[in-house]
């Protein structure tokens, strides 16, 4: 069940590759959770194509966002720990101990010069407040809050009361 930091950085950075000439489509390797779900409708946004795997889709080529699990593919955004891996190839990784991968995805979206979209700031910022609880949990980085704010200006939301109506639809509160 992706949670919502892995759909908002997916759907965020496939929508950033198109805008820099690369073909890319976010899916998901399992149903939206609940708090996700209540994320896609509030920013009318269908969920990603449900895939089983890179190989059953005949695709050679996979970005993994908010996900560190070493399979084939070409990058990796991340905000976890990387436990011992092997590629058989090298690869792009964009590690950063911030509190999701929508924030590392957001400041590429800047480093690009490329504006982010109302329904992608909305998707970015829910993954960032589901991964840091609302900017209070002990991952929250120092620069979580100016991102969030930036994202929810963009998003045209009030950050405290989106957050807090998304956590309770994901029972998170």
């Amino acid at each position: 069940n992706p949670d919502s930091d892995a759909i908002g950085s997916s759907y965020g950075y496939a929508y950033l590759k198109r805008q820099l000439g690369v073909e890319a489509e976010a899916v998901a390797l399992g149903t939206p959770n609940e708090e996700t779900a209540f994320v896609l409708d509030y920013f009318s946004v269908n969920a990603p194509r449900v895939v089983e795997s890179a190989r059953s889709e005949g695709v050679n080529q996979v970005i993994l966002t908010d996900h560190n699990e070493f399979q084939q593919f070409i990058e990796v955004v991340d905000h976890h720990r990387v436990a011992n891996f092997e590629t058989a190839n090298p690869l792009m990784m964009r590690l950063e101990p911030v509190g999701s991968a929508s924030s590392i995805v957001y400041r590429m979206f800047k480093e690009n010069n490329v504006e982010i979209p109302k329904d992608v700031a909305g998707l970015l910022l829910s993954g960032l407040i589901s991964d840091t609880l609302l900017l209070k949990s002990p991952t929250t980085h120092a620069s979580d809050p100016a991102v969030a704010e930036e994202l929810a200006r963009l998003a045209g939301v009030n950050l405290e009361e989106y957050g807090l109506a998304m956590l309770k639809a994901g029972t998170n509160l």
